[in-house]
């Protein structure tokens, strides 16, 4: 019985390794994989005038924080808060009274003084009459109208001294510095105000025209005066439209005044200013706007969808190509501005190549591919007018 159960279990471990080496076998004999199926992208130049997007801030075309000259009790404020006001507009009034005395003080210091100056001058002319008749001495001629001079330097002083006093009357008006809209009041009827306080009464910011302040990297600043070298628009004459918070394009065309010759030590950043007309008051100090710097000329790039770009384990982006013997070649390749869902080459790739775009996981570098279908790049890429996906702008 137990020969039988031996016997039985050889067989079947004998079995075992004859179908093991079959698998073997055919596994060995499997006819070869054929070529890979793959579409491809002829590349051919789309026209592009590409834009610049900066983040920007909206600053006050004129902003005055307005504080009192003199010191004194606040009586009234004169002026609605928010409203526009005119230059030399009465915005606050001090209590005048001290003020008026010492005009009044001055004005008759300055009444006495001219006194004395008509009567030393009287004293002088007679004695200038008695020593053309030899009458008197040259010393009492010279003391009398020594007395005269110095009656005359007096009456200047106590004039300084009126011109002064009614200066000071005036400052206890205060008046607007600027034309813009004047902001809310800090103080109230009753406070005591000192001359050149620290904290100011409020402020006027004028937003007929506004500023809008964008920050570029220096290196990209230097990038776009390469573009712009050699044309002869101004910075006046380029134009940046503003996208507002809410992603609508603001109705007027901004341009741009200058850009700064310092980098910012912290960000490495270089501040650009434009202007912008702003008749509705729609753009408000401190807004955060995006603006779109348009590059000066519109011109031909290679454009690839994103999804063909191979990137590498260190971030490196490459291309697979079908060369004329239809096999891959991987190339690696410099990419540029973002252009709705593709990427501008700038280079290693040129025109009339076949780019792979599809079956990408499959793909290596040097096999030999099956074209099933081919596009050119202008049905597969939508030519857009604008790229605002870097960061511009320029100088003269």
């Amino acid at each position: 019985m137990s020969l039988s159960k031996s016997l039985r279990f050889s067989w079947c471990l004998l079995l075992s390794f004859l179908l093991l080496g079959c698998g073997e076998h055919g596994r060995d004999h499997r006819p070869p994989q054929g070529p890979l199926h793959v579409d491809v992208l002829t590349l051919a130049p789309t026209t592009l005038r590409l834009t610049r997007e900066l983040p920007g801030r909206v600053a006050a075309f004129k902003q005055a924080e307005v504080r009192p000259q003199v010191t004194g009790i606040l009586q009234s404020r004169l002026y609605k808060e928010g409203s526009q006001v005119k230059a030399g507009d009465v915005l606050y009034q001090i209590d005048p009274s001290s003020y008026q005395s010492t005009v009044k003080s001055a004005q008759a210091q300055l009444a006495k003084a001219k006194a004395s100056e008509a009567s030393s001058k009287k004293t002088a002319d007679r004695y200038a009459q008695l020593l053309k008749k030899k009458l008197t001495s040259q010393q009492n001629y010279d003391d009398a109208d020594a007395a005269y001079q110095e009656a005359k330097a007096e009456v200047a002083i106590r004039q300084a001294d009126l011109d002064y006093a009614n200066l000071e009357l005036s400052y206890t008006q205060i008046k607007a510095p600027i034309s813009g809209q004047v902001g809310l009041s800090q103080v109230s009827e009753g406070s005591l105000l000192t001359a050149q306080q620290a904290s100011y009464l409020t402020t006027i910011i004028q937003t007929s025209n506004v500023y809008i302040d964008m920050q570029q990297s220096s290196l990209a600043l230097s990038k776009i005066k390469q573009t712009f070298a050699g044309l002869d628009k101004k910075p006046k004459d380029i134009p940046i439209s503003i996208i507002l918070e809410d992603g609508t394009t603001y109705d007027q065309t901004a341009y741009l005044e200058f850009s700064s010759t310092k980098v910012s030590n912290s960000t490495g950043t270089v501040t650009l200013r434009a202007i912008v007309s702003n008749p509705q008051n729609r753009l408000l100090d401190g807004m955060y706007v995006r603006a779109h710097i348009a590059l000066p000329e519109a011109r031909d790039y290679l454009v690839v969808p994103q999804s063909v770009v191979v990137r590498s384990q260190s971030g490196q982006p490459f291309i697979f190509t079908v060369d004329q013997n239809n096999k891959t070649v991987k190339k690696s390749v410099v990419l540029g501005d973002e252009v709705d869902n593709g990427w501008i080459v700038e280079e290693g790739l040129v025109a009339g190549e076949k780019v792979v775009i599809s079956n990408l996981s499959n793909v290596k570098s040097d096999i030999e591919v099956v074209i099933d279908s081919g596009s050119d790049d202008a049905q597969a890429t939508p030519a857009p007018q604008s790229a605002p996906k870097s960061a511009p702008a320029v100088e003269e």
